[in-house]
């Protein structure tokens, strides 16, 4: 029994001899793997979410309501500048220019007549005076042919302000018809066209859109006032997209708007990228992941 606890005792000093020696090992290899992790450098990049917009695009509507009649234009034609897009149905427009252009030329024959009437009226009253002279009429022929000058005058007057009436309002006319039709206000691809003909194309809602593609920018308008005050124009960014998951896209911060708005309960302001290069599977609205290096 006695030698029994002896060996007892002896196993049980044995492990904890081993335990002992195998937490010392781990302590200190545990501080040698401290010294040897390398530090950590802080990520002080600012991120936000953008969105794909051409740098040079044009959103149009139709000026005047009206029912469209021709759509000239298809999504991803290419079109110049002044070229036509989209008409509404312009018989009634035509009609009232066509009566506008009628009461202009009425107006002007009115002028007219008016002139001729006076050049009578003048020739007579010079005669008379010549007969005057001669003591060869009475007073009364004499201001009788006054007073038809006078008239004649006043008539010409009034034609003449009637006639710069029926101008201006075939004016207004040929501006009104010349809305009917919209025209591209600068070169580019038509990457939008929402509107059918026979469809009623209602004052104010966007109809078209047409991106200049030979250069793109990202927009972000959600970065806060908080982080604004370390981007710089200049700032290293990198790009990144939700819809061509890999693809990455260097570039600089182009511009920062100096007015802030307030989005989302917070005062924002909008900064535009310029990418170093493009891929042309990119599309507008698509969404980017941005990230800017700040400079120190």
């Amino acid at each position: 029994m006695i030698s029994w606890l002896k060996n007892h005792r002896l196993i049980s000093l044995l492990l904890l001899a081993c335990v002992a020696g195998l937490a010392w090992w781990g302590w200190n290899g545990h501080k040698d793997d401290k010294k040897n992790v390398p530090p950590v450098k802080a990520d002080n990049r600012i991120l936000s979410e953008g969105i794909v917009f051409p740098a040079r695009y044009a959103q149009m509507v139709m000026p005047i309501d009206g029912m469209v009649g021709e759509i000239l234009v298809s999504e991803g034609d290419a079109v110049k500048q002044g070229q036509p897009l989209i008409r509404l149905v312009r018989q009634d427009y035509q009609a009232r220019l066509g009566s506008a252009a009628a009461d202009v030329a009425r107006a002007e024959a009115a002028v007219e007549q008016a002139r001729v009437n006076l050049a009578d009226a003048m020739r007579e009253f010079n005669r008379q005076l010549k007969l005057q002279e001669a003591g060869a009429n009475s007073r009364q022929q004499m201001d009788q042919a006054r007073t038809t000058v006078e008239r004649s005058r006043a008539a010409l007057s009034q034609a003449e302000a009637e006639l710069l009436t029926q101008q201006n309002k075939r004016a207004e006319a040929a501006g009104i018809f010349e809305k009917t039709e919209l025209r591209a206000p600068m070169s580019g691809t038509v990457a939008f066209l929402d509107v059918k003909v026979g469809e009623h194309a209602l004052l104010g809602t966007v109809l078209v859109r047409i991106a200049d593609e030979s250069a793109w920018v990202v927009r972000s308008d959600d970065l806060t006032e908080l982080v604004i005050a370390k981007v710089r124009v200049g700032d290293t960014v990198t790009l990144s997209f939700d819809g061509i998951p890999g693809l990455e896209i260097p570039g600089k911060v182009k511009t920062i708007r100096p007015y802030g708005e307030k989005k989302r309960g917070d005062i924002t302001y909008t900064v535009t990228i310029a990418p170093e290069r493009w891929d042309e599977r990119l599309r507008w609205m698509m969404t980017s992941q941005i990230a800017i290096v700040p400079k120190l």
